[in-house]
Order: structure tokens, then sequence, then C-alpha cells
């Protein structure tokens, strides 16, 4: 089901064209996917509250790489992954050359994802804490200095994060806010 975004003043929309999804995944990436499902599936409820999901990696890696070769992104540049789980999209993100971080909440979760990004000799970090300033005691992590920030929003939490994005980032950051299986928003912060 594609999900209707009305997009905050100060925010634009970036279209991915339908190529994107064609781009080349290499072999390695469909490994270290079904891994990281395999994994996934081993977690049960013990993470996340039994609230843990992954999102179409797949699709992600493409529109990273596609971001990369439009030169939206330059490699070097510094992404931020909200709720990263067990940090596929960050590890993506670092192996295709940026530097990369994913903050989450669930401690088990930050672990699970240290773990998996040392297996795959990524050098995506991974901190225990939040991007809500209402959670006690964790560091806060913003937009802010973030060239890119990537989210898989619950339904419903989408305006949530469309506008702390807005908030908390700098003038042309890009926000990559996954809705459901070959649907990834990218909006750009204009001002």
């Amino acid at each position: 089901m594609v999900r209707d975004l009305t997009i905050p003043k100060g925010l634009e929309r970036v279209d991915i064209p339908p190529e994107a999804s064609e781009l080349p995944v290499p072999y390695f990436v469909d490994i270290f996917i079904r891994d990281a499902e395999n994994r996934a599936e081993e977690y049960g409820d013990r993470v996340g509250s039994g609230s843990f999901i992954p999102s179409d990696t797949r699709y992600a890696f493409q529109v990273v790489q596609w971001l990369l070769r439009s030169g939206a992104l330059t490699r070097g540049a510094a992404l931020l992954e909200w709720g990263s789980g067990q940090g596929v999209l960050a590890i993506f993100a670092s192996l295709l050359g940026l530097n990369a971080v994913g903050v989450e909440i669930d401690e088990v979760l930050v672990r699970e994802a240290t773990a998996l990004a040392a297996h795959y000799d990524s050098k995506a970090r991974f901190v225990h804490g939040s991007y809500d300033e209402s959670t006690p005691g964790l560091p806060i992590y913003t937009a802010a200095n973030r060239q890119a920030v990537y989210v898989y929003p619950w339904p419903g939490e989408e305006r949530y994060f469309l506008h702390l994005f807005q908030a908390t980032a700098g003038v042309g950051a890009l926000l990559l806010m996954s809705l459901g299986p070959e649907d990834i928003r990218v909006l750009r912060k204009t001002g």
C-alpha cells in the first residue's frame, strides 16, 4: 500500500527514477541480506519488545547506490540511520563509502548490528541512543551535521520524522524514508 505524505514547508521531494530498481546488486549483498534476514528470524521476541521488522533492504541498497551515482550524495558523506535495528542500511552505506552511524534504543540490537558489521568488515558504527528528546537517559542523535538520514517509520509516525528532520537537518541534507517494499521517499531540506 502506497502511503501519501504531506511534505512540510522547507522540504522538497527528490524523485527516484524507476531505473534505480534495476541497478545491479552484487552477489555479496544478496548473501549479506540473507544472512541478516536469518539472524533476524533468530531474534524472535528477544529484541525490540517483539516489534522488530526489517525493511526492504535490497531496494534501499539500490537507492543509496543511485544517490551516489547521481551525485546527490558523495563518498564520505555522513549518514545516520534512526532506529537502526540490526543496522543493515548503515552497513550498506558504509560498504558504499559513506560514514554511517546507526542509533538504536534496544541495546541487544546495537550489539547484533555491531557484530554483523564486524562480520562483513563494515566501518558502520552503532550507538545506544534515541532520536526522541523525550527519551530519558539516552543520548539524542539528530539530523544535524548529517548529509543523509534513513528511517523506516511505523505507519502513522511519518509526520513525526518529517518534522524532526526539518527541525534538525542542515540545508541540502537528504531524508530517506522507507514506507514499504520498493517505496522509499527521498526528501531534501531546502530551507
